[in-house]
């Protein structure tokens, strides 16, 4: 109960006006400030802050680095630490983008700061499909960005992107003013179902971020080898709209505000496709695309806190740095064969985990 008072505590905060307008003033006033002088001045100034969250917010840099420990065994301790550091980095640019996407970025038409290899003809054919087509990307580069693929072509269906309003409701503002620079239409989480069950029917595009971390009684897979739940809702959508899904993400071009469009993967999954198979195929595009760009991973996230019956508390102690002892002890869930005991072999869930969304 003292939980859910805090919670509600720190709402009233945010939303009351006495509150809220003065909140709203500072960050305005910053805002301002940070993005004047444009995109350079702006990441010059992340990169500071950067810098000095990563020594004052304890709490986060145990969570990236503990993620990377868990995630990256193979690589030695200090380049792990510059990932999860260089990852603490790349989540401020992500903030102070969601600030310029406005003034660099226009619905239908082409931005000097937005590059695509990808063949544009199988690209334009799959999103001007006679059905709906559902497109996952996952918290890595510019996670909002990725979808001015679709929004610079002119005469684009918007995609329909769910999102959770945020508080104060200014900072909502921002979120949905540049993912509407972006070219898409955005829907509160609270009508989240109706609106995909509406872009459904009008074979609309439909755009979400699926990650780890599907609550306590969400299907159980692994990422990087380490069992954790992941979200599957989704996937009966996907199958009922068609069962068409591509996987696209976008990488940030070194330390500028310039983004690179990866080619996506694209598939269509029959009737009766076990719905964990989309889950895992997303997976495998994730963990590809992290291996390549992983300082732009998002490890800041308590990806792996989930906790059903049994399972260890994986953000124990979070200013210690794993040993291999140590992370076996968290890789180890009852009924769970722990991935990477065979290696030519999938992972496998006991009966009583389930095997579908």
């Amino acid at each position: 109960m003292a939980k859910k008072k805090k919670k509600k505590n720190g709402r009233n905060l945010l939303e009351w006006a006495p509150t809220r307008i003065p909140i709203e003033l500072l960050m305005r006033w910053y805002a301002f400030w940070l993005t004047v002088f444009g995109w350079r001045w702006a990441y010059f100034w992340a990169r500071w802050i950067a810098r000095i969250g990563w020594l004052v917010m304890g709490k986060l840099r145990g969570y990236a680095l503990r993620n990377v420990d868990l995630c990256l065994p193979q690589l030695p301790e200090r380049e792990r630490t510059r990932i999860a550091r260089e990852s603490f980095k790349h989540s401020v640019y992500q903030f102070v983008d969601y600030l310029l996407i406005p003034r660099y970025f226009t619905p239908g038409k082409h931005s000097p700061y937005f590059h695509s290899n990808v063949n544009e003809e199988e690209f334009l054919t799959w999103y001007r499909k006679p059905e709906a087509v559902f497109n996952l990307t996952a918290h890595i580069g510019n996670f909002e960005i990725v979808t001015f693929n679709i929004g610079r072509s002119p005469g684009h269906d918007p995609l329909t992107l769910i999102a959770k309003p945020v508080r104060p409701p200014l900072l909502d503002k921002w979120l949905v003013r540049a993912r509407e620079a972006l070219g898409n239409v955005c829907v509160k989480a609270d009508e989240g179902g109706r609106a995909y069950m509406r872009a459904m029917k009008e074979k609309r595009q439909v755009g979400t971020l699926v990650d780890q971390n599907g609550g306590d009684w969400a299907p159980l897979e692994t990422f990087f080898g380490v069992p954790c739940t992941w979200q599957t809702e989704y996937t009966r959508l996907v199958m009922r709209a068609g069962g068409n899904v591509s996987f696209h993400f976008c990488v940030r071009n070194g330390d500028r505000f310039d983004f690179k469009f990866l080619p996506p993967e694209f598939h269509t999954y029959p009737k009766g496709t076990d719905p964990m198979q989309i889950v895992r195929d997303y997976r495998d595009a994730v963990e590809r695309v992290v291996m390549a760009h992983p300082e732009q991973y998002f490890w800041v996230h308590r990806r792996f806190k989930a906790r059903k019956d049994g399972w260890p508390n994986r953000y124990k102690n979070i200013g210690e740095r794993l040993t291999p002892e140590t992370r076996a002890e968290m890789l180890n869930i009852p009924g769970f064969t722990i991935p990477g005991s065979d290696p030519d072999g999938p992972a496998h869930r006991s009966p009583d985990e389930g095997g579908s969304a």
